[in-house]
C-alpha cells in the first residue's frame, strides 16, 4: 500500500506539473506584459515606469494580438502618463491613434527589437516649478525588414500627488536616419541603367553619392524613422542642451 501510495503522488506531482507548465508556455509575450496590475504593483521608480512603457511598446506591434489586447495596452500606457500628457486625447482617440499607428508598422513590416533603459544612476532628478521631475533615456533597437537602426528616446517624468512617477512626455534624440545595409535588387537595377530609383516608402527619400558620381553605385537609402510616441508634449530638461 505504501509503495502504491508513493506511486500515485508521484504521478500526481508529474501530471499536474506538467500541465501548470503547458499552461505557462501558452502566454504570449503580450499576455504575460499586461497581466500587471498598476493599481497594486505599480513600477516604484523613473526607470521602472519607462522599462514597463518600452515592454508594452515592443509588444503594441505583434501582428497576433486581438482588439481586447490592443486595447488593454493601450489601457496600461494611459495608467503610466501623467495626467498633463492624457489630457492631449480621450482614452478613445488615443486607442484609434494607437491602431492606426499599429497597422503602419505592420503594413511597413517594421517592430521593436529590444530596448535599454539609463541605468539609475543617469537618472537626472530635479526640482522645477512644474513639480519633482526626473529625465533618463531609452534606445528602442528597430528593425524595418533587413535593416536595424537605433531610436533614442529622451523620457521626462514627473511624481504626482500620490508619490507614484508619471511620464510627462518624451521625443526623439536621434539624429541620424537609418541606412540600408543592402540595396535591393530593383535599385540596384535602376541606378545602372541611369533611372531615377523608385522611393523605399513613404517619406523614404534617395541621395547622391558623397563624391558626386552618378549611376556607379546604388543612392543611400534613408528610411523614414517610425513614429513611435502617441503623442507628446515638449519637454526641457535643465542642463541638457536639446
Amino acid at each position: 500500500m505504501f509503495a502504491v501510495l508513493v506511486v500515485f503522488l508521484a504521478v500526481f506531482y508529474f501530471v499536474a506539473n506538467g500541465k501548470r507548465e503547458d499552461s505557462m508556455t501558452k502566454l504570449s509575450a503580450t499576455e504575460a506584459t499586461i497581466q500587471r496590475d498598476l493599481s497594486i504593483n505599480y513600477p516604484q521608480t523613473p526607470k521602472a515606469v519607462v522599462r514597463y512603457y518600452a515592454e508594452l511598446s515592443q509588444c503594441m506591434y505583434d501582428p497576433a494580438n486581438s482588439d481586447e489586447q490592443i486595447a488593454e495596452i493601450a489601457r496600461q500606457s494611459r495608467d503610466l502618463f501623467d495626467d498633463e500628457l492624457k489630457a492631449q486625447q480621450t482614452d478613445e482617440q488615443y486607442l484609434a491613434s494607437l491602431k492606426s499607428t499599429i497597422a503602419g508598422f505592420i503594413n511597413d513590416n517594421r517592430r521593436i527589437v529590444s530596448f535599454t533603459v539609463s541605468p539609475s544612476s543617469e537618472v537626472i532628478y530635479s526640482k522645477l516649478d512644474i513639480g519633482d521631475v526626473a529625465s533618463l533615456y531609452c534606445t528602442y533597437t528597430m528593425q524595418k525588414g533587413s535593416v536595424s537602426y537605433s531610436d533614442p528616446e529622451h523620457f521626462l517624468l514627473r511624481r504626482d500627488g500620490d508619490g507614484r512617477w508619471k511620464i510627462l512626455g518624451w521625443q526623439s534624440t536621434s539624429v541620424e536616419e537609418p541606412q540600408a545595409e543592402a540595396q535591393p535588387a530593383a535599385i540596384e537595377e535602376g541606378a545602372k541603367a541611369g533611372e531615377a530609383p523608385p522611393k523605399e516608402s513613404a517619406g523614404s527619400e534617395t541621395k547622391p553619392p558623397a563624391d558626386g558620381s552618378k549611376g556607379s553605385e546604388a543612392p543611400e537609402i534613408i528610411i523614414e524613422k517610425p513614429t513611435v510616441e502617441i503623442p507628446t508634449v515638449e519637454i526641457k530638461v535643465p542642463g541638457v542642451d536639446q
